[in-house]
């Protein structure tokens, strides 16, 4: 134990947290806190940049090679924006009766509630029929399901999920949060361990949510990305960003160690002590000298007489 509060280890982590004995300059604090801004801004954003210029390209050489097929797409997309705003005025009743349809299709006959954890819904039409399709589920998941209709329509007109839009949001007001907190810790000269784990926790996070992306939101055949590109979807951006994350995570928490080891080195107390050391045995041969002298003289004042 007494080995152990002697080495430097047991220097460091003697109290609560180790000492800063070599903090860095402001000159070194401004560079390297403009260097991790402008890496977290650029971590956001080339992701995006190139991504709208990949879907810009294919889209210019899609209209290129299909100008028939996209020239009908885009009255199709017209006429159903103009239903949708006036449909309405145009339906009269008809389109209230359908609403009405649309409102009764289906009834759970057990009227489970969000709270009641156990209740599973079951679902019948208005000719009281059980329908199947409607999802077996218990009642606390109800807020966060999705129909495959629903997914075949967003897929149709090119659409994202409102659960994607939010997860990549959160990640960029989390990393946001990162970003700030490292200014802090930089420019204060503070110990940078915290500022670590959160850069290895938010990367490790990134990086399992890529190979979720690829396991089932990204799709690489079919119709759908035909029209729309392989980089016109949303969770393409939204794996190439975390992608980013993983490396920025890496990059930093590298250059945050070096950092962290320099700041805890040892004072260089050896270099101090040394010239006093050397300083005293002078002091201490110079009676020694001084005998040695007097001595002779005696011995040649006994060999004179």
């Amino acid at each position: 134990m007494g080995i152990l509060s002697n080495t430097r280890v047991g220097q460091l982590f003697k109290g609560r947290s180790p000492e800063v004995t070599q903090p860095a300059s402001p000159a070194a604090n401004f560079m390297l806190s403009a260097v991790w801004v402008i890496g977290g801004i650029l971590t956001v954003a080339i992701p995006a940049i190139y991504r709208t210029v990949k879907m810009n390209d294919y889209r210019k050489m899609y209209y290129m090679w299909n100008w028939e097929e996209a020239q009908k797409q885009y009255e199709e997309q017209q006429q159903q924006y103009w239903q949708n705003k006036y449909g309405n005025q145009w339906n009269g009743q008809g389109n209230y009766q359908y609403q009405w349809e649309q409102r009764t299709g289906t009834w759970d006959i057990n009227q489970c509630k969000w709270w009641q954890l156990n209740c599973f819904p079951f679902y019948i039409n208005e000719n009281g029929e059980p329908e199947p399709a409607a999802g077996w589920y218990p009642s606390w998941f109800s807020g966060w399901t999705v129909t495959e209709d629903e997914r075949e329509q967003w897929l149709e007109n090119g659409e994202t999920s409102a659960a994607l839009k939010f997860v990549y949001a959160w990640q960029i007001i989390m990393f946001a949060a990162i970003i700030i907190y490292g200014v802090v810790v930089i420019r204060q000269n503070r110990i940078v361990s915290g500022l670590i784990v959160a850069l290895v926790v938010f990367a490790n996070m990134s990086f399992l949510s890529m190979w979720m992306l690829a396991d089932g939101s990204i799709i690489t055949d079919g119709e759908y990305v035909q029209q729309i590109g392989f980089y016109g979807q949303f969770p393409v951006l939204m794996f190439i960003t975390n992608a980013w994350y993983v490396a920025f995570g890496m990059i930093f928490t590298i250059v945050l160690a070096l950092r962290g080891h320099a700041m805890h080195e040892p004072r260089p107390a050896k270099q101090v002590e040394e010239p006093s050391h050397y300083k005293s045995m002078e002091a201490e041969e110079e009676p020694l000298s001084k005998d040695n002298s007097e001595r002779s003289a005696d011995d040649d004042f006994v060999k004179v007489v």
